[in-house]
């Protein structure tokens, strides 16, 4: 009897352990976020509830950063993190804010658009918490989120997500997808107002070009594309034309109707803005590689994925050696740039002048190569 007493104590003492270890883990992995030293381009930074008072506080307030010439030109916004498991689209909006210089015009940065999905991940699919890169100066480590937001912040899912204001009918779980509740509205859900906050920002700064960037599964049939509605469209055909010659072979595909919710059709709506959304693609958010790993993130390599694209199963062509980081974010950084050069020979008298690392530079030395050290308090978080 006292031997099973002593066995019952030592399996509560070892749940309550477990219990605990798990509780800081999940504790750290909400409060944890990554950092980035901003290039001398940089002026201020503004936060979504600035546009909407009701998200101060709130697991959707995400900071944007600015970065103003002081001279007359074109406004730009850029987006990542609509989804924080496509880790490369966040990665993207890092290097830019670390190494543009903006001569003309300014360049908003919204590096995480969905703030409570970057602040939880999916561990029910073996996603790891953070990935790592290595740079000129050490090893970075930057999170690995979800693609929607946490129950935590927003509950409880209807039994069906009714679009507003279109009223189309979406799964569930899309009431916490932010690429599924634009335009939103201030008495809406957490991501409706999120993205009623991002919409207001994009009218009363005068935005004139909007970027949305993400990443795709091998699988899916929209990748290594821009998507842009018929405002935008022409500038995405150029663009796609001049980025073909650099060895950057992107389609371009126009916003259908059926787009309920989606930056590229609703940006639209505002006046004077012109849309794009950037589809690089990965293995890491397929739902039929191997090991969710960091080093899947970085490499963009499985060998299950290459196989089913030597059956002809996937959206794009996938090389043995996959497709790494540094060439997602590659592509991220030259489709922008090519967009706005284009964006000014349609309107030169409202043009952006900026400077950013070139395709094949990002290509050559890594992604590593374009990520300053942080030190002596040099660095601003991205929440």
């Amino acid at each position: 009897m006292r031997k099973r007493r002593a066995f019952k104590i030592v399996v509560l003492v070892f749940m309550f352990v477990l219990a605990a270890f798990s509780s800081l883990c999940f504790v750290r992995e909400r409060r944890s976020y990554d950092v980035f030293v901003p290039s001398s381009s940089y002026s201020y930074t503004i936060r979504l509830s600035d546009y909407d008072s009701s998200l101060l506080n709130t697991k959707a307030d995400a900071p944007v950063f600015v970065f103003d010439s002081g001279r007359k030109g074109a406004d730009v916004f850029i987006m990542g993190g609509t989804h924080p498991n496509e880790s490369g689209a966040i990665l993207s909006a890092i290097v830019i804010m670390e190494n543009i210089d903006v001569e003309s015009g300014r360049v908003f940065v919204l590096p995480v658009a969905n703030m409570s999905a970057y602040s939880n991940t999916l561990p029910g699919y073996g996603y790891p918490e953070y990935y790592t890169l290595q740079t000129d100066w050490g090893e970075k480590k930057l999170k690995v989120g979800s693609r929607i937001a946490s129950p935590l912040d927003q509950w409880p899912d209807p039994p069906f997500y009714v679009h507003y204001p279109s009223g189309q009918r979406l799964s569930y779980e899309e009431a916490r997808n932010i690429n599924r509740t634009f335009p939103g509205r201030g008495n809406g859900s957490l991501l409706e107002r999120a993205s009623n906050a991002i919409m207001t920002l994009l009218r009363e700064e005068g935005i004139d070009y909007a970027f949305d960037l993400h990443e795709a599964s091998v699988t899916y049939p929209v990748n290594l594309d821009i998507v842009a509605p018929e405002i935008s469209f022409d500038i995405a055909y150029l663009s796609a034309l001049m980025l073909e010659e650099k060895g950057i072979s992107l389609r371009v595909e126009a916003t259908g109707s059926s787009n309920k919710g989606y930056t590229h059709s609703e940006w639209a709506q505002v006046e004077g803005v012109h849309p794009f959304l950037i589809e690089v693609p990965t293995p890491f958010i397929d739902r039929t590689p191997g090991a969710m790993t960091g080093e899947m993130i970085v490499s963009g390599k499985d060998a299950f994925l290459y196989k089913v694209a030597e059956y002809g199963y996937s959206g794009v062509d996938y090389p043995q050696e996959g497709i790494s980081i540094s060439e997602r974010v590659a592509i991220h950084v030259a489709t922008i740039a090519e967009c706005l050069k284009t964006a000014g020979l349609f309107d030169p008298d409202n043009a952006v002048e900026i400077t950013l690392p070139s395709y094949e530079e990002i290509k050559e030395k890594g992604v590593g190569a374009f990520l300053h050290e942080e030190k002596d308090g040099n660095y601003l978080p991205l929440r």
